[in-house]
């Protein structure tokens, strides 16, 4: 959020997943330098072992899985 505030403020640029920055970008607050470059930025879904025995845990995981591999960004440009 420091980081965030810090580029709010114009005292440089600031490299956030489109998740966090989305609202700031469609209001102004901020505007993306560098449309073209993209940062890998995994996702986890962590879990005991006991849990992934859940048939409503794995479906969730393959769904968020499968869901995310076809749509990877959640801001439209």
């Amino acid at each position: 959020e420091s980081a965030r505030q810090w580029c709010l403020d114009g005292r440089g640029v600031l490299l956030r997943s489109l998740w966090d920055v989305r609202t700031d970008l469609a209001e102004g607050r901020l505007v993306q330098v560098l449309p073209d470059y993209r940062q890998d930025a995994d996702i986890w879904a962590v879990h005991t072992s006991p849990l992934m025995s859940s048939a409503k845990v794995r479906v969730t995981v393959e769904f968020l899985r499968d869901y995310l591999a076809l749509h990877p960004s959640p801001v439209n440009h």
